[in-house]
């Protein structure tokens, strides 16, 4: 899964320069791998993979990482966007505050032709916008297409685009109408958005933990979020 991401060519304002997220991470990434990647690019105060921790342990398929430099951020998005990593590619940009223009921005979307891939599915909506996550849904048992799948656009005005102009459609191949609307945000995920964010803004005006390993800043990190957030969680 991924979250959120800013896709303007523009740099953000002040300390979010160094503050990035990567979407598209692979489910059996560690946080030592994930680590890896990015510092040979340059020096690192934060980086980790969000995840269940209270509960699965799941990863949510999306993670932040915080350079020392501006600089350093800058050319991780231009060597390290698109890397293959494992089975998928990794997307990474300019991590942005929680804000009205990324809410809503899931979609729902039923009776999806069963022999639809994800390239296909992407095909049918990225007229509509950026799309910065998408996936198809299958039987846990059988592992067959249940009909079923997600599309996250960078924006909730292209969201509320691609409802309009598909909400009823019957695609290429398909014999039902598509019932497209907007999703439920699963709660944990915008919590670990929130949190992931803010731990790193929270990191440069207090202690550093950036001689830790990552995944000895799993909890050091979330303990920071709340001393003095910037933007009210979504």
């Amino acid at each position: 899964m991924s979250y959120e991401t800013s896709t303007s060519s523009a740099l953000p304002d002040g300390e979010t320069r160094t503050n990035l997220i990567i979407n598209y991470l692979p489910q059996t990434l560690t946080d030592q791998e994930f680590y890896k990647i990015f510092v040979v690019v340059g020096p690192i105060k934060n980086c980790r993979i969000m995840k269940d921790l209270k509960q699965t342990g799941y990863s949510f398929g999306f993670g932040f990482v915080e350079y020392q430099k501006p600089e350093d951020a800058a050319k991780a998005i231009l060597q390290l966007n698109n890397l293959p990593v494992q089975h998928k590619r990794i997307k990474v940009s300019y991590a942005r505050p929680p804000g009205e223009d990324i809410k809503e921005t899931n979609l729902y979307i039923q009776n999806i032709p069963r022999s639809y891939t994800l390239d296909q599915l992407e095909e049918l909506f990225a007229v509509f916008g950026q799309i910065v996550q998408k996936n198809l849904l299958k039987d846990k048992v059988t592992g067959l297409p249940r009909g079923v799948g997600f599309v996250r656009f960078d924006k909730k005005s292209q969201a509320e685009a691609a409802i309009v102009g598909m909400n009823g459609v019957v695609p290429e191949g398909g014999t039902e109408p598509l019932v497209v609307k907007v999703a439920e945000e699963h709660g944990k995920m915008k919590a670990a958005y929130y949190a992931g964010y803010h731990a790193g803004l929270s990191n440069t005006r207090g202690g550093n933990t950036g001689n830790k390993l990552p995944q000895e800043r799993e909890y050091t990190e979330f303990a920071m979020v709340g001393r003095q957030p910037r933007f009210k969680p979504y």
